[in-house]
């Protein structure tokens, strides 16, 4: 199946590094389908919520919206067999809230079930997709991983796998990978030319490696679960395939939508700071971007906002401040209230500052306390053994 190529049609494009446009939940119904995943449906998320006592804002909002083979992931737990996680990070900038928010969800389902997780820092794929010098990639690699571990992901099942650190141990696993994919898949899959460099055509190898790598070192098969957003599919898709011919089982994946640009429409950028809001923004600037820039579902007026009321679902800063706030009862008091006009845009955004602010203050303090013991975070092959 020519995944790039399905999702080519009516000019639209998502890969791994291009989302050509902004996507409706319709477009991600359709990508699914191409894509071969399944629903995230009210079935499933009872059968989560079995095991969790609650679910996540992001189940709750439809944010998390695919899977693939999520049922074996939880029949396994179910009889008592564990499961590790599986999720990472390109450190090509400053990270963004829609960067860390998926990290987020990954920490919820870390502490809920109580399991491994494996961070994969790929630096060197940004290296060869990305015109940026080893320098800054290494400067962000830093900088991103303090900014993740400050969600405060347990220290004694989180393990940091950087792929320039980690060469070693990533290539030697890779290369039972790239045995099995051809560069005519690769094309096909990942829109690749003969004018492309070859190390990415190799890089989806790497990628796949910690799909397996618990499994590898322990002598026993684990399932594993990665979350990740829909763009990402297609490198996962290729280590479903090629996995299994190494003995193990194929990765389970529960898959998200994009968290919408601060000016609603694409992914927040990070080359355009006036698409999101940054984890470094002091809460002038927060507020700021979002008075200036951030996209409402608000009318013209405050006369037509009383009268005609507002769409929440569309609103920026409702739509972040209901991804912050734990509160179900609470969020939904707000949505009745900006719906029917009762509250205004700038007391919407204001709102949506606040929570923003008090989110980015823990997250510094947080990042201060990680700073000092980083290395006990960092994947160490010993652990497993």
């Amino acid at each position: 199946m020519n995944l790039r190529g399905a999702m080519m049609t009516d000019k639209m494009e998502v890969t791994p590094w291009t989302v050509s446009q902004e996507l409706k939940d319709t477009d991600y119904d359709r990508i699914a389908d191409e894509f071969g995943a399944k629903r995230l449906n009210d079935e499933m998320l009872e059968r989560i919520r079995g095991f969790t006592g609650d679910l996540h804002p992001f189940l709750k909002y439809g944010i998390f919206f695919a899977h693939r083979d999520l049922d074996l992931i939880l029949d396994d737990y179910g009889n008592g067999k564990r499961f590790y996680l599986y999720t990472g990070r390109g450190p090509s900038g400053k990270m963004h809230l829609g960067h860390l928010l998926p990290f987020l969800f990954t920490k919820w389902l870390q502490d809920k079930f109580n399991v491994d997780l494996i961070i994969q820092i790929t630096d060197d794929e940004k290296y060869l997709f990305r015109d940026i010098d080893q320098e800054d990639i290494s400067r962000y690699t830093d900088e991103n991983i303090l900014d993740i571990l400050s969600l405060g992901f347990n220290p004694d099942r989180t393990h940091v796998l950087v792929d320039s650190q980690h060469s070693g141990l990533l290539y030697n696993n890779a290369i039972k990978v790239a045995r099995y994919i051809t560069s005519s898949s690769a094309k096909a899959v990942f829109g690749f030319t003969d004018s492309d460099n070859i190390g990415k055509f190799f890089f989806t190898s790497i990628q796949a490696v910690p799909a397996f790598l618990l499994s590898e070192l322990k002598g026993e098969d684990i399932r594993c679960l990665i979350p990740y957003a829909i763009d990402q599919d297609p490198h996962f898709k290729l280590a479903r395939d090629v996995i299994p011919k190494l003995g193990y089982y194929k990765p389970s994946s529960i898959i998200s939508k994009f968290i919408p640009s601060l000016k609603g429409s694409g992914k927040m950028s990070s080359s355009d700071q006036n698409s999101g809001i940054y984890l470094d923004d002091d809460p002038k600037s927060v507020r700021k971007k979002l008075m200036k820039y951030a996209f409402s579902g608000g009318r013209d007026t405050a006369e037509e906002q009383r009268k005609y009321g507002a769409n929440p679902d569309i609103d920026f800063a409702f739509n972040v401040y209901r991804l912050l706030e734990e509160n179900y009862g609470k969020v939904q008091k707000i949505h009745e209230e900006y719906r029917s006009g009762n509250m205004l845009s700038g007391e919407m955004k204001s709102l949506a500052a606040d929570k923003i602010n008090e989110f980015l203050a823990v997250l510094r303090t947080n990042k201060e306390r990680v700073s000092k013991d980083v290395s006990s975070y960092m994947f160490d092959p010993a652990r497993f053994e």
